[in-house]
């Protein structure tokens, strides 16, 4: 038996219609009347409003937060752009150039021995005969032994101090020289530079203070002995007053 197509032209049934064939009964829904579908409808658009409320509440309050990383990471709104306004924040100009040379220590006869002040040198009994052998010239000998041994150590100082000034300038080129090898982004590496550079600095002025310190210990001692010769000999011409020297108090 064959099946009946449907003819061409004719409407499909509707859900209702094929619901009734299928079950034997028509498919009813609840109508309701006007005054519930006001309230239905009153109450969505209520709920509709609270709902909005709510949500431009809750979209204030995240659009300060935004704000607020905003300012923390930068204009832009990204982190990559705050850490490029640190990196330029942070660049540093390459050092260009050379550190310049040291002064040429003298050569020839113009070098200084580290032990002798002349290249003829003389021994402390030349330097100091022992002379009459008086209580003023035991005295005068005894200054006079000071006064060149005071005057030996000032000119060993000195030098100590320029061999000193040299070992701190090779670390200062030394320094300059890796600051210049730097580059722009190497923040970690010239801050480090820059710590050692200030170290040296503050070692090369205590050396400095130190020097200025004790050269003008070694003048003060030196005037203090030709001021005891000078008496010496003055009270001796004179001959009034001791020609024993007084004793300095200690401090």
């Amino acid at each position: 038996m064959k099946t009946q197509q449907p003819r061409r032209g004719t409407a499909k049934p509707t859900f209702s219609q094929a619901w009734a064939r299928t079950f034997g009964t028509a498919l009813t829904a609840p109508k309701a009347n006007r005054w519930v579908a006001i309230s239905i409808a009153m109450t969505a658009l209520l709920g509709t409003g609270v709902a909005m409320a709510a949500w431009e509440v809750n979209d204030r309050k995240t659009q300060q937060e935004i704000r607020k990383v905003q300012d923390r990471i930068g204009n832009d709104g990204t982190v990559t752009g705050r850490l490029n306004d640190l990196n330029r924040k942070l660049q540093i100009q390459q050092r260009n150039g050379s550190t310049p040379e040291m002064i040429v220590e003298p050569t020839g006869t113009e070098a200084l021995n580290k032990t002798n002040p002349t290249a003829t040198p003389l021994t402390m009994a030349q330097l100091c005969s022992s002379g009459a052998a008086t209580p003023l010239g035991q005295q005068q000998q005894a200054l006079c032994t000071d006064l060149a041994n005071t005057e030996l150590a000032q000119y060993r100082f000195s030098l100590r101090m320029f061999e000193r000034a040299k070992q701190n300038y090779d670390r200062l080129k030394q320094l300059e020289d890796r600051r210049r090898s730097l580059g722009a982004n190497d923040y970690a590496n010239i801050q480090y530079n820059t710590n050692e550079v200030l170290a040296l600095t503050a070692l090369m002025d205590n050396d400095r203070d130190r020097y200025q310190t004790y050269m003008a210990a070694y003048q003060a001692r030196v005037a203090h002995i030709r001021n005891s010769q000078s008496a010496l000999t003055r009270n001796a011409l004179k001959g009034s007053g001791s020609v024993g020297l007084p004793s300095l108090p200690s401090t």
